[in-house]
């Protein structure tokens, strides 16, 4: 039963005897009570009160399912010992698998020095959906399809979720969209999390490239958990109608610029391979790799003639069938790039920006002014 509704039959059943009977005492004696049209005090009360519950029943409805509490159903891992994925992946040869989904991270300074970072999902994030570290808040949210990371101000914990979205709690109380990272209750309502530079990829390329990078210790109590392959039923529950532009469960790469939200439907990226586009005249590109089905988006690269200032390099990049984990060539130098925006032999590494791959119904949800590639104009090029 609604609150308003709870609310008007308290009211009603606390009204005295006299008031329910239609009648009030007068010095004639006992008088009925009568409105226009021969409503009795009663009458009328029922109706101004039904019509009260009905307003405030409908203003509940159009909020949408909202938020949903179960900080119970996950429990969060903090701060897991470190190691390095060379180490780990001789420690869990056995259990991990090359195509392994897994959660990077790009050139984070923590404990004194900067190192990149790899989160077995299986191993940690499935399980315990947010691992809370000095190196970042990592979240994963499988019914929304996304994993990410942020610069943590403090420890976080899992929450529930809001609008098909998860939901995280700081150690002062503040709520963050897990998508976000954006506080939208608390004392920080508003403030928004630092997103660290992250992608998803596979153990197999990740390993060989970067074998050095910083994994957690794989004790042998972090036991493997496959990917849910249903929805959970309270992140259901909590989602708003979709927005219509787009089938709900589209993946899409998501791209957020402080002050522009833009989704790049994946089907578009994986045949373009590199896209090109320009945004209130800031143009960015777009890496697609198929061999892990991942998507990013950076900005392009700055090289330098001597002493002069630099220029971008609009347009300048192709795809090498050839060119192995590291297919994305610069046409002026010859370069290779990997997914990750690292250049080899020396090329800049691309300014990464805040990327997501996700799920249509929760990137609108948390962006509904997003435009979308192909639909919405934004001088699109397009390269392969």
């Amino acid at each position: 039963m609604q609150p308003a509704l709870i609310a008007s039959t308290i009211l009603i059943l606390g009204l005295p005897l006299g008031i329910l009977s239609g009648e009030s005492r007068g010095q004639g004696g006992r008088v009925p009570l009568q409105f226009t049209g021969g409503l009795t005090m009663r009458h009328a009360l029922f109706f101004m009160l039904c019509l009260c519950t009905t307003t405030a029943w409908a203003a509940d409805s159009a909020k949408g399912p909202g938020l949903i509490a179960k900080p119970d159903a996950f429990k969060t891992l903090t701060h897991p010992d470190c190691s390095h994925c060379l180490l780990e992946a001789n420690r869990r040869k056995q259990d991990l698998r090359p195509d392994d989904r897994v959660l990077c991270w790009r050139q984070v300074f923590c404990d004194g020095y900067t190192n990149d970072g790899a989160i077995p999902i299986r191993f940690f994030l499935n399980t315990h959906r947010i691992l809370s570290d000095s190196w970042g808040v990592f979240v994963y949210d499988p019914d929304a399809g996304y994993a990410r990371g942020f610069r943590p101000e403090g420890d976080y914990s899992f929450y529930g979720w809001r609008n098909g979205v998860m939901v995280m709690k700081g150690n002062d109380g503040t709520l963050y969209s897990c998508l976000t990272g954006k506080a939208f209750q608390g004392s920080k309502s508003g403030h928004r999390l630092e997103p660290r530079a992250t992608l998803v990829t596979e153990w197999d390329f990740w390993n060989q490239r970067y074998p050095q990078a910083l994994a957690f210790t794989m004790f042998d109590k972090y036991q493997p958990v496959e990917l849910p392959t249903m929805v959970n039923e309270d992140s259901r529950n909590s989602r708003q109608p979709a927005d219509k532009r787009l089938p709900a469960d589209t993946m899409v790469l998501g791209v957020w610029d402080g002050k522009h939200a833009r989704a790049y439907p994946l089907d578009v990226l994986e045949k373009a391979g590199v896209l090109y586009d320009t945004v209130k005249k800031q143009p960015r590109v777009i890496f697609w790799y198929g061999p892990t089905r991942t998507a990013a988006a950076y900005r392009p690269a700055v090289f330098i003639r001597g002493s002069s200032g630099g220029y971008l390099g609009e347009g300048s990049f192709t795809v090498d069938p050839r060119g192995g984990a590291a297919p994305f060539v610069d046409k002026r130098t010859g370069g290779h790039w990997d997914i990750t925006g690292r250049g080899l032999g020396g090329g800049p590494m691309l300014p990464w920006i805040d990327s997501i791959q996700v799920r249509w119904f929760a990137w609108a949800a948390e962006y509904p002014e997003t435009s979308i590639y192909g639909q919405d104009p934004a001088s699109p090029t397009t390269s392969r």
